[in-house]
């Protein structure tokens, strides 16, 4: 068994970083072992963390949003973790977000397929403890906001470029009346699109309402 657990951290909020070194010397999985901390704050220092690193990490946990690094072709944490993943491929990856579009949380599952993904806006200290234990256990962890996602996608519940640019113009003040200025559909088409939005979101009341569940779901 190895004598220590190595850590690689990446945020560029300090207290952020701080707050995971004392979450990982408490964790359940850390006390036999020796911690090794290392903590980055861009994808910059991200980088020549990773690339010099003779020894892989057993566990890296990366914010998504982290400053870009654009003479390697890293402009976020997303990146910085694909680097991870090809250079240390055992080692575990736990992606952090405060993002909650459906395209960033699609792309990360996908193409990182991290073995935890947590928003954010989702956990308390003793939740991220709870996750990242799990993590360190071999499973998988997904915060609420990530796990509804994975609902309904496998529900089906996926629209259409279309479907997301009504909402996104009803989002910014644009009138149904003034809908087909944008959208190559007739008014009632989009009136049915409208239609199947709000019951596959479960809306009950108007288009104010369609918005705000959509902006809390991630699709605008």
């Amino acid at each position: 068994m190895k004598n220590s657990l190595h850590v690689l951290a990446i945020d560029d909020h300090v207290v952020v970083l701080e707050g995971y070194l004392s979450i990982f010397k408490n964790l359940e999985i850390a006390q036999p072992h020796r911690l090794k901390f290392t903590k980055a704050t861009d994808c910059k220092t991200g980088y020549e963390v990773i690339v010099n690193q003779t020894e892989p990490f057993d566990v890296a946990v990366i914010d998504y949003s982290i400053p870009n690094f654009p003479e390697k072709k890293l402009f976020s944490g997303e990146d910085i973790a694909m680097l991870v993943r090809n250079r240390m491929p055992k080692c575990k990856i736990i992606m952090m977000t405060m993002h909650k579009e459906m395209d960033i949380m699609e792309r990360i599952l996908h193409k990182v397929n991290p073995e935890g993904f947590i928003n954010k806006s989702d956990c308390s200290t003793d939740e991220l403890i709870d996750g990242f234990n799990k993590v360190m256990k071999n499973e998988v962890y997904h915060s609420k906001t990530v796990s509804d996602h994975i609902k309904r996608i496998e529900k089906g519940i996926v629209f259409d470029a279309t479907d997301l640019k009504i909402i996104q113009l009803l989002s910014k003040g644009i009138k149904n009346k003034n809908l087909e200025k944008y959208i190559p559909l007739s008014s009632s088409a989009i009136e049915k699109r409208k239609y199947k939005l709000k019951r596959a979101l479960d809306v009950k009341g108007d288009d104010e309402d369609l918005i705000n569940t959509a902006r809390k779901l991630g699709y605008i």
